[in-house]
């Protein structure tokens, strides 16, 4: 019986494959030895706010411990300094003054303006971060029919690589479904889209499936047009879910030290329905044809001749001027279909509404404040052609 059909037919003690395929013993390890220990850094945080941010993420201080290494917890967070990907990675590269911009730039700007007057932070699709230690975890294979080629080289649906998942992780709270693990000590991520478990706690699903070298680069390759091609990477534009996500820890460190990424409702695919995208891109999810649309890939950048007495007379918070500065240094990659103008931010709790409520309540006004940088102050940095797959 083939491992389609079991899987289809839930005949999951089927004793055959009980027996005789490894990845049950796996599923047993996990079940048996079941781990509780996932563990991230906070260096540097002034005390009250690392107070404020331990106890939102999930953090016990008793005796030095976290509760991490307790179920049914949120796991750490990493420090305000950490960001994933190589210093000359498109992430990390400042902007240079010599910067051009892009041809299309005023049309699509004006464009997005009509669509809303401001950036804002996404609200709906936002993504958790789980971080860990693999070496206290199981590495978990995933069933997925989505793998990108390079972690399902035999093509039997099964991660070639295992995932260091416990059950008490949950993924994005939408159809989307999206997850990220990160081991920070081996510079590696695991992605999912519309991650779940087929049989509870057990045996995990999901659509696309990455892994990413946060040493590396953090781009996939634009030209591979091999087997799934269209799964690198979770978002639609094939960027890695961690790459240009803006954590708490970053704010209270003043220290976004890297491009941001955002989402747009109306991305641009070319005249014969082919993907259209702009490296660090690899693919897209665009559906609209005409030069007024933003493809996605692209980079935006806040005017950098705006001072902080523009900042001023704008109404910023402390936190939404690091924003507005981040994006003057850094700018920010349009990644995704998704709400106009909104910048990605890391999933502090389980339901939007909880998310909305911490990050709230460690940035009063924060949300708000963003909404004051406006659309129209921003140009498209020309970074190369556009590539059609």
């Amino acid at each position: 019986m083939s491992k389609e059909k079991f899987l289809k037919n839930s005949r999951l003690f089927d004793w055959h494959y009980f027996i005789f395929d490894i990845r049950w013993w796996l599923v047993l390890c996990c079940l048996l030895f079941a781990p509780f220990v996932a563990w991230g850094t906070m260096e540097g945080l002034s005390d009250s706010l690392l107070a404020d941010v331990r106890a939102l993420l999930g953090e016990s201080e008793r005796s030095g411990r976290t509760v991490q290494e307790e179920p049914s917890k949120i796991a750490g967070s990493l420090s305000g300094q950490w960001r994933p990907f190589s210093p000359d990675s498109p992430w990390n590269l400042v902007i240079p003054p010599s910067a051009v911009t892009h041809p299309d730039s005023d049309k699509i700007i004006s464009y997005m303006a009509r669509h809303t007057d401001s950036v804002r932070l996404i609200r709906k699709y936002v993504i958790p971060i789980w971080v860990v230690n693999s070496d206290q975890l199981p590495l978990v294979p995933v069933f997925s029919k989505r793998i990108f080629a390079d972690w399902d080289q035999n093509r039997d649906q099964w991660s070639d690589v295992g995932v260091p998942l416990t059950r008490e992780m949950w993924a994005e709270p939408t159809e989307d479904g999206h997850i990220t693990i990160i081991d920070p000590s081996k510079n590696i991520a695991w992605e999912m889209s519309r991650f779940s478990w087929l049989v509870p706690g057990e045996i995990p699903t999901c659509t696309t499936f990455n892994v990413w070298d946060l040493a590396g680069q953090g781009v996939g390759d634009p030209y591979y047009s091999g087997w799934r091609w269209q799964t690198r990477g979770g978002r639609g534009s094939g960027f890695p879910i961690i790459a240009g996500m803006l954590r708490p820890e970053e704010l209270v460190e003043d220290a976004v030290n890297h491009a941001l990424v955002f989402t747009f409702p109306e991305n641009r695919r070319g005249l014969a329905d082919q993907d259209i995208f702009v490296p660090p891109a690899c693919r897209s999810d665009g559906e609209f044809v005409g030069s007024q649309y933003p493809i996605e890939g692209m980079r935006f950048q806040l005017d950098p001749e705006l001072t902080e007495r523009d900042f001023d007379a704008w109404g910023l918070s402390a936190e939404a001027k690091i924003i507005a500065r981040a994006l003057q240094k850094y700018g920010m990659f349009l990644g995704d279909n998704g709400g106009a103008m909104a910048l990605q931010i890391q999933m502090l709790g389980k339901s939007f509404q909880e998310n909305q409520r911490k990050w709230d309540e460690l940035f009063p006004g924060f949300q708000k404040s963003v909404q004051k940088i406006p659309t129209d102050k921003f140009r498209i940095v020309y970074t190369g052609e556009a590539i059609y797959k």
